[in-house]
């Protein structure tokens, strides 16, 4: 269990999670209020920059976290 971390590569930025490189469209798991929850991860450019937010699954609706980065502790499903 980790917090997501932005690094600058080459191409631009991408999402890591203990160490492996986080892709849009992979699927972790969020800590929220001591539970956890499937989430997907996405991106959208937006004046040449990535922008990464998570999608949460919840039973009773879908959140998103668009600021995840450092901020929600997530693990690998």
């Amino acid at each position: 269990m980790e917090k997501l971390q932005l690094r600058q590569e080459s191409g631009g930025s991408r999402l890591y999670l203990m160490n492996k490189p986080i892709h849009a469209g992979d699927c972790l798991e969020v800590l929220i209020s001591e539970d956890w929850f499937p989430a997907r991860c996405e991106c959208y450019r937006e004046q040449g920059n990535l922008n990464w937010y998570l999608v949460v699954f919840k039973p009773e609706s879908e959140n998103v976290i668009e600021d995840c980065i450092n901020s929600v502790w997530c693990r690998f499903s």
